[in-house]
This record gives C-alpha cells, sequence and structure tokens, in this order.
C-alpha cells in the first residue's frame, strides 16, 4: 500500500510524468468522442451566420437610403391584421387544383436530349439590385428565390420571369444561434395561427412563384412540430419545398414522405467559400452529381465571385454532359420517382 513511499526520487519523477501524460491522452480522447457537430451543421450554422451579416447589411442599406431614417427592420413588412381572414391563410382548394397549382407557375421545359439535369438556386435575391440584377441578365433557366421583405418585387420578379428564370420565395426561418434571419421570420414558439399568417404574407409577397425554400432555419426544419405545421399549410397552398439542408437533422424531407407534400432537397451548396476556385470546384461536384444520380440541385447567391464564376459557367453549358433545367423540372423528375415508390400518392 505504501510502496510508493519507498521507491527513489527518480522513479516518483517518472511515474507522476507518466499519470500526466494518461490524463492529457484520455482529455484528448473525451474531447474527441464528443467533438463539433458534423461537418455539415459546421459549414451550415457559418453559412446562417454570414448571410445574417451579408443580408441584413443590404436590407438597412436599402430602407435607410429610402427613409434617410433608421429604421427597425421587424416594422418593415405590412401588418399582420391584413391576413386575419381565414380565406386568405386557410388556402381551401379543390383536390385537384391543389395538387396541380405549382405546375401552373412552372416553366415550359422539355428535356429532349435526355441528359442529367441540374438545377441552380440563386437565394437572398431582391435587395442587392445591382447583383441581383445581375443575376437576372445571366443565362437562363436559373431558379431565383427572392426574399418576401425585398423592395420592388413585382417589378424584380417580373423581370426576371420576362427573362426566363423560374421563382421561389426564400422564407425566413429560425436559426440556430444568435443569427437573425430578418423580418416576418418563422420561429418554432409560434403557434399555428402565427405560422399560417406569416406564410400567407410571404406567399402573396409576388405571383408566379412554384414553392418556397429556406432562408436560415437550422433550428426550424428540425422542429418536428412547426415544420409539420409548415408543410401541412405549403401542401394546402399547392406549393413545393425545397430544403436547403442548413442543417443534418431537418426533418423535411421525412414529413415530406409523411404528409405526401412536394419536397425536394438541395444537393450542393456553392459559396459557402467566397472563392473563385472553391465555386468552380462545387460547380464540378454539381456536375458530378447530376451524371450519377440524373438531377442535382445547386443553391449560391447573387454576390459578385459567385455571379462572374456561374457567368462563364454557364457560357460553356454546351461543352458538358448536362443540362440546365427550373428547379420544377428537376422536381417533377424526383417526385415521379417518388410517386412509383409509393411515397407520394
Amino acid at each position: 500500500m505504501f510502496s510508493f513511499l519507498k521507491i527513489s526520487k527518480s522513479q516518483k519523477v517518472i511515474l507522476l510524468s507518466l499519470g500526466g501524460l494518461l490524463v492529457f491522452t484520455l482529455g484528448i480522447a473525451i474531447g474527441t468522442y464528443i467533438g463539433p457537430p458534423d461537418h455539415l451543421d459546421k459549414i451550415s450554422y457559418s453559412s446562417e451566420e454570414r448571410d445574417h451579416r451579408i443580408v441584413n447589411k443590404e436590407l438597412k442599406e436599402v430602407i435607410t437610403a429610402e427613409t434617410q431614417k433608421p429604421v427597425d427592420l421587424h416594422k418593415s413588412l405590412p401588418n399582420l391584421d391584413k391576413f386575419k381572414s381565414e380565406k386568405v391563410f386557410d388556402f381551401k382548394q379543390n383536390e385537384r387544383t391543389r395538387r396541380a397549382s405549382w405546375m401552373a407557375h412552372a416553366l415550359p421545359f422539355e428535356n429532349t436530349e435526355n441528359k442529367p439535369l441540374v438545377s441552380i438556386v440563386l437565394d437572398d435575391m431582391g435587395l442587392n439590385r445591382r447583383h441581383s440584377d445581375w443575376a437576372v441578365s445571366l443565362k437562363a433557366p436559373l431558379t431565383l428565390s427572392y426574399l418576401p421583405y425585398a423592395k420592388d418585387l413585382a417589378n424584380q420578379t417580373q423581370s426576371a420571369r420576362a427573362q426566363g428564370h423560374e421563382l421561389l420565395i426564400h422564407l425566413p426561418m429560425e436559426a440556430r444561434g444568435a443569427a437573425d434571419p430578418g423580418p416576418g421570420a418563422l420561429m418554432v414558439n409560434m403557434d399555428q395561427m402565427e405560422i399560417k399568417k406569416l406564410l400567407a404574407r410571404a406567399l402573396y409577397a409576388f405571383p408566379g412563384a412554384i414553392g418556397v425554400n429556406n432562408h436560415m432555419g437550422s433550428l426550424f426544419t428540425a422542429d418536428y412540430r412547426a415544420m409539420s405545421i409548415l408543410l401541412m399549410q405549403i401542401k394546402s397552398s399547392g406549393q413545393l419545398f425545397l430544403d436547403s439542408l442548413t442543417a443534418s437533422n431537418s426533418l423535411v424531407s421525412q414529413l415530406g414522405d409523411k404528409f405526401n407534400v412536394p419536397v425536394v432537397s438541395r444537393d450542393v451548396f456553392l459559396d459557402n467559400i467566397d472563392k473563385e476556385d472553391e465555386i468552380v470546384r462545387r460547380l464540378r461536384e454539381v456536375e458530378r452529381v447530376a451524371l450519377d444520380k440524373g438531377t442535382a440541385i445547386a443553391i449560391g447567391h447573387p454576390r459578385l465571385t459567385t455571379l462572374r464564376v456561374l457567368e462563364e459557367w454557364l457560357a460553356n453549358l454546351a461543352e458538358k454532359k448536362i443540362r440546365l433545367a427550373p428547379l420544377s423540372a428537376v422536381a417533377k423528375k424526383r417526385l415521379k420517382r417518388m410517386q412509383k415508390n409509393g411515397v407520394l400518392n
């Protein structure tokens, strides 16, 4: 029991050193085991924080330039009292109309060459007019997702449709951490009525959208109750939902299958890293996914670097073994496969 006291001084030093090394090794092992969230979550959270900074900076610049005075961003949308009527947010339609309504706004598209399809979705449209106008000028068909609190949406989206692009509503949803998704965001602690009202307000922001995709939303898309309410309303409105997949534990696809809601998911983020060589690499990944699976959905943003790289990539499409397609065309192909498998009625 007391043998430790009888050993030499040098032996004590060695034993103490070995003990310290053992504690250090165990600490590393425990730290490795607990670890951070997976790679997707780390990318998504940093992306949401960056979107929060960029989008809110652009929104403040737009509103301040128009009013010449600071404003509360969360008061920049119409009052929710406008949407008190049940008729506005209950979306009562017959079954046939409800199922087909998102397709009514889809761009006409035929894949006569039977090539793999790639859909490029650009989020955060509408705030920075110079960048948004550049995106609209790019080779069509892109799928452009406009924030519902951007200004002059009717004219912006009409111009985008006239240039041959498809439209989405970029729906602000609650993120993990401190990132603010902006005015009119859906939050997990909201009751069913408030979620319905906010969704109705977003859906009426401009006409012609085939559906919505989430702006941020890493917390909301992983919440079973809140996401169930939202998807049932999406189904009733006849829209589709594109999951931006800002969190690896998103429930959107699972709940879409459960409730027979037209849901598709993003495959590749183009510009989490705002560098040309990285965006080029991600576009090559998009091509590989399309060739492997038959379709690919990529999401990027109307930023200078992304727009420069995309402009060059789109100019060389004829050399590629893929076909650029609106999101609706990719969704139809994916959902047809889901229908055959009995996932959708």
